[in-house]
């Protein structure tokens, strides 16, 4: 792209000096060479990429070759130097997990227009098993709107670098591949579902079965922000993960972790096959106790603000049933919070239909995710 504007040739310029200095790391760290680079459309488009690691923004940056604007998480402009280089130098673009925002959605078709390279993780969040999540029913109607044409790029070998629920970084063999390119011409002829449908075709990967043989041995620690139910007793929130162990602190049972994804000792053999028995086991929990009720001491509530800062609200115990979500002396009726999310390894986030946006932290043992699958199973039911 070329432009007259000094920010722009500016931001040009470092995007490429960047990419050029991260060439060598890249290459070390996830196996990722020149040669694959993937040559994207001559006009600016809508690049939808799957979301597998925290590294996927560099990744997807050194697999394409246009310099990109992403779509980030407003928790990442909460530290003035973070939002100046995230929105001023890198062009991003913010948007709230577990909140629609309309702004956003604005600012993408104005980047558009202006002639810029758009690069969405349409999941929303950074898979927790390895395997993708399908994306939510009114992209469709996105990808429509924002007439522009949608590039899908699959990026796999990601999740054995690092999963989500680890904090440990290996090496590994990473690959982006282009899986389609939809004109606007052939998005206007088809459905919001068949958009949708084709898309999730498209960036579907699964949780491999081990670790590709450049990665390190991994520990299970921190696999409880993964793992919240006990397939033996049915206990919530008392998996761990520890060395070669992963062990229930409600009924004793333990099984083994090999370090390259598989689970040893039980009935499932990976991290995925655990988390979707664990998925039906609370849709059927909440169908069949009335009375059900799964909660957390030590939790803090914040506010998140209009300028992404967070204000505390409350701090005690947070408790989840049918009814309400409440921490302390706060209480959020189920009925008026219109979505949760998560970020990092497990905090929590939902929004109200007020559109009050609101961060839940407890200091140990805690899986946001266990909550945001209760929350999704109410909904339903």
């Amino acid at each position: 792209m070329k432009t007259n504007d000094k920010k722009e040739q500016r931001y040009f310029k470092l995007y490429h000096a960047l990419k050029a200095a991260a060439g060598p790391v890249c290459h070390y760290l996830f196996g990722m060479k020149k040669e694959d680079e993937i040559s994207l459309p001559k006009e600016p488009c809508l690049v939808v990429v799957n979301h597998t690691c925290y590294f996927d923004p560099l990744i997807v940056a050194m697999s394409v070759d246009q310099p990109l604007c992403y779509v980030t998480g407003e928790n990442l402009l909460r530290h003035r130097l973070a939002d100046f280089l995230a929105v001023d130098v890198f062009r991003s673009i913010p948007c709230s997990k577990g909140k629609m925002n309309a702004g956003t959605i604005l600012e993408i078709s104005r980047s558009l227009k202006t002639g810029h390279y758009i690069c969405m993780f349409a999941e929303g969040n950074i898979t927790y098993d390895g395997t993708t999540a399908p994306l939510a029913p009114v992209n469709g109607k996105l990808f429509r709107a924002l007439q522009c044409t949608v590039v899908t790029v699959s990026v796999t070998g990601a999740y054995e670098i690092v999963p989500r629920w680890s904090s440990r970084l290996c090496r590994g063999n990473v690959s982006a591949q282009l899986k389609g390119v939809y004109t606007k011409e052939m998005l206007h002829n088809m459905t919001p579902e068949e958009i949708v449908a084709r898309i999730n075709q498209d960036l579907y990967v699964e949780q491999p079965d081990s670790i590709t043989e450049k990665a390190c041995h991994r520990s299970a620690k921190g696999i409880h922000y993964v793992l919240y139910a006990c397939p033996e007793c049915g206990a919530l929130g008392k998996i761990r993960g520890k060395g070669s162990k992963i062990c229930c602190h409600g009924c004793g049972k333990t099984w083994g972790y090999n370090g390259f994804g598989k689970i040893e000792g039980g009935r499932f053999r990976t991290i995925w096959e655990w988390n979707r028995w664990q998925m039906g086991f609370v849709t059927e929990l909440v169908e069949d106790n009335v009375n059900f009720k799964i909660s957390n001491l030590n939790a803090r509530l914040f506010r998140i603000a209009d300028d992404h800062k967070r204000h505390l609200c409350e701090s005690g115990t947070l408790i989840l049933n049918r009814a309400k979500l409440s921490v302390g002396e706060y209480e959020f009726p189920l009925k008026k919070i219109s979505r949760m999310d998560t970020r990092n390894k497990g905090i929590l986030l939902f929004s109200m239909n007020n559109e009050d946006y609101y961060e839940i932290s407890v200091r140990k043992g805690f899986s946001g995710l266990m909550y945001k699958t209760f929350f999704e199973a109410l909904e339903k039911s």
